[in-house]
């Protein structure tokens, strides 16, 4: 789960702005690219496999090969829209090009595969990393899935038809629509499709509160301006809720009031116009957004505990397989997963004395 947990009426402040981080991530350029790049990877790595010689002569070889096409034709899409991830005008046309390319994710994970036996030992695939689910799969596969993650959490953030769910079963399970405070910050199921939400030391600020009405709009008027609008609920005493990402033209939702299945018409205000890429350059400040983790330097001490232990001491801990830091007490439980799909879970807490 995000090492940071809303507590209405404790950390508002905090998860406002830890929130409109996250939107500008979600949208940005540089995570469709990193999704981009990604899929490319497995691309290179399945065709790489298939053509390797002592494969050559299997009976599925026809069928990889066939596989390969339809992997590539997802990929077309991808390129059509890479051009236009920073072109300020085009932008819409991007996003609609890398929801089409992500029906991949159903197709792969689909029942072409499953019933097939791709995640039964000795096929290809399998040894590719190939699971029965995408958020199961390692390896070549999971550069796949984290793809499809990256793609679909970007849509959620523009469409917000998705929810995110608490627990499992799903069909008894609360949910929440994207974006709330309930939900933007859980990462915990992977059936969510949230990727590890990671936060830099320095969390950038976030605009003012809004306290004019001057330019609001209500639930089902059309947003006016791209950016990112907050939501102010009739009832002033709640304060003004999870900000949200709209662009112009689109329809401003309801909400759905934390911890609870309401949804409530609310005013939208402006709070941040997006004109991140009105020169056609990629802002700077997005190079963090997938900086890789710190390296482990020689002769550095360290301490490790694993997931489910008691924190031997507090601290900011980090783990290298989940990309992620965390601050935990002594004596509290330490955070889950127990995997990753890159391999099993160790946290590190460097010692400085």
């Amino acid at each position: 789960m995000s090492a940071f947990t809303f507590v209405a009426g404790k950390n508002d402040d905090d998860a406002r702005a830890r929130a409109f981080y996250l939107l500008q991530k979600y949208t940005s350029a540089t995570l469709l690219q990193r999704a981009i790049d990604l899929y490319r990877e497995f691309l290179r790595d399945f065709e790489r496999e298939v053509k390797r010689p002592e494969n050559a002569k299997d009976s599925m070889q026809s069928s990889y090969q066939q596989d390969l096409v339809f992997f590539l034709q997802y990929l077309q899409p991808m390129e059509f829209a890479e051009p236009l991830l920073a072109n300020a005008s085009r932008r819409t046309e991007a996003f609609a090009l890398m929801r089409e390319a992500r029906r991949f994710d159903p197709f792969i994970w689909g029942r072409r595969y499953q019933e097939s036996g791709a995640s039964e030992p000795g096929s290809i695939f399998h040894d590719l990393g190939y699971r029965y689910t995408s958020h199961e799969s390692i390896g070549t596969f999971a550069k796949a899935a984290t793809s499809s993650s990256l793609i679909f959490v970007c849509m959620a953030t523009l469409f917000k038809r998705a929810r995110v769910y608490f627990s499992q079963p799903l069909h008894s399970a609360h949910s929440a629509m994207c974006w709330t405070y309930d939900s933007v910050f859980f990462d915990e199921l992977p059936i969510n499709y949230v990727p590890p939400i990671v936060f830099p030391s320095r969390i950038p600020s976030c605009p003012p509160r809004n306290e004019s009405n001057e330019g609001q709009i209500w639930s089902e008027d059309t947003i006016p301006v791209t950016g990112i609008w907050e939501p102010w609920p009739v009832n002033a005493k709640t304060g003004p809720r999870c900000p949200n990402y709209y662009i112009a033209g689109d329809t401003a939702n309801q909400y759905q009031m934390e911890g609870t299945d309401t949804l409530e018409r609310v005013r939208w205000r402006l709070i941040w116009k997006d004109t991140r890429y009105a020169d056609g350059t990629i802002p700077y400040e997005e190079r963090d957004y997938f900086a890789p983790p710190p390296p482990v330097v020689r002769n550095r001490r360290l301490l490790t505990a694993r997931p489910g232990d008691s924190c031997p001491r507090s601290g900011e801990w980090f783990s290298h397989h989940l990309n992620r830091r965390v601050n935990v007490k002594a004596g509290e439980q330490m955070p889950g997963p127990e995997r990753s799909k890159t391999g099993a879970v160790i946290w590190y807490l460097e010692l400085d004395d």
